[in-house]
């Protein structure tokens, strides 16, 4: 489907011109949306004194739409343009994210406003990220995946260390409402971008029956979990991302509240891991080009498993406790991404481009399904049983999902 696309020279990803334009937008996308996801939490809990549940609402709204409409958006996107979908998504994002500041201007935010925007934007992001999977196997070569996936992971370790900070000092400044307004712009920006990519996509396959989203939506389901090298893969990626969860509500207060370490430490210890994360990206098409690939997605997860031992293991004086912290943020992040970028690559090389939609339709659904219940229900298994039991039921998950991967083939294409 893609034997159309130009043949480029080694690294030619940066003579795309094309590519730079996709990989421009998502820079843009994700250093704007640590604006909104740094943005709404204090505009819900400083300026609207939202309670505790309430801000467990706002998480859950995040995980929802995909949870409920992934699969289906997988369907759908496999019978439409995907760059279309794309610059939509954006509009659509901007849009919704200009709605605070203009409401910030007559003094009427609401809890519930601040709700509807955080699921409006999930929606569309859920829509952005679905199209995004399929539509980059259709720009670059087949064998330029990795180095492609490895240059948008960069751009994620890259946003995660100047994104934060930025949108710190933009709500400082400015107040959270009117910081948001730069993720808005950002999203603008990239719809630009996007519109401006030349390259046609290939002809669509809609096969011999009419649309029907119920029925492909079940033939995409038939497919991952029929595939010999899907079905190990998804089930791992779930069952990762449901034992991670765990830490996305417990993290900060283990760290705050247990171990006594103040924000701005903390903060800095976060920013480590956008290190990591980065180093990880640009060891990411290194490792899978000289490692056999099922033996590197097994080994970097179990190691990575192992690493993040060192968050509940924090304990002690300040300094111990701040060390294993600096230790689980170095060493884990840029193992997660060595092994999320390959893993990525595997699953778009072994999916056919009419079926792309649907595959990353239903891993939206097995990770957002099963993160939203780890989410909501961290808060309270960790009241009865302490939140260092509770995070070490999500190392030693995390590092048990890797025995998922021992059922993929031994053959499969490195």
């Amino acid at each position: 489907m893609i034997s159309h696309v130009i043949r480029l020279p080694r690294d030619g990803l940066w003579q795309n011109p094309d590519f730079m334009r996709l990989w421009g937008a998502q820079t843009l996308s994700a250093i704007g949306a640590r604006f909104t996801r740094e943005g709404l939490p204090i505009i819900a809990a400083l300026t609207l004194d939202a309670s505790a549940t309430d801000l467990g609402f706002l998480v859950a709204l995040s995980l929802l739409p995909g949870v409920l409409l992934s699969p289906f958006v997988g369907s759908w996107i496999d019978r439409t343009r995907r760059r279309r979908v794309l610059i939509m998504a954006d509009l659509l994002r901007a849009a919704v994210l200009a709605t605070l500041p203009v409401m910030a201007w007559f003094d009427a935010i609401t809890i519930g406003q601040v709700m509807g925007v955080s699921a409006a934007v999930a929606l569309f992001s859920m829509f952005f990220q679905t199209a995004d999977n399929a539509y980059l196997p259709t720009l670059v070569e087949r064998d330029q995946l990795l180095e492609g996936n490895a240059k948008l992971a960069t751009t994620d370790s890259l946003a995660e260390i100047a994104g934060p900070a930025l949108a710190g000092a933009a709500i400082q400044l400015l107040t959270a409402p009117l910081a948001i307004l730069f993720d808005a712009l950002s999203y603008l920006w990239s719809a630009a971008l996007l519109a401006s990519i030349k390259r046609p996509e290939p002809p669509l396959v809609t096969g011999e029956h009419a649309p029907d989203l119920w029925r492909e939506t079940g033939e995409g389901l038939r497919f991952v979990f029929s595939h010999p090298v899907l079905r190990p893969l998804t089930l791992c990626s779930a069952v990762v991302t449901f034992f991670l969860s765990f830490f996305a509500p417990l993290y900060v207060l283990f760290a705050v509240r247990d171990l006594g370490i103040q924000p701005g430490l903390l903060g800095v210890i976060v920013g480590l891991g956008g290190i990591s994360a980065l180093i990880g990206a640009q060891l990411a098409a290194w490792a899978g080009q000289r490692f056999p690939l099922r033996s590197l997605l097994i080994g970097t997860l179990l190691i990575y498993g192992l690493v993040i031992c060192f968050i509940p293991l924090a304990q002690g004086p300040l300094w111990t406790a701040v060390l294993s912290l600096c230790i689980a943020q170095l060493l884990g992040d840029g193992l997660y991404v060595v092994f999320a970028t390959n893993a990525t690559v595997l699953r778009q090389k072994v999916t056919p481009d009419a079926m792309r939609g649907r595959e990353a339709g239903t891993l939206h659904l097995l990770t957002g399904g099963l993160g939203l219940v780890a989410a909501l229900s961290a808060g309270f298994v960790a009241d009865g049983i302490g939140i260092r039991t509770v995070l070490w039921f999500g190392t030693l998950g995390v590092a048990a999902a890797s025995l998922w991967l021992l059922a993929l083939p031994r053959d499969i294409e490195s």
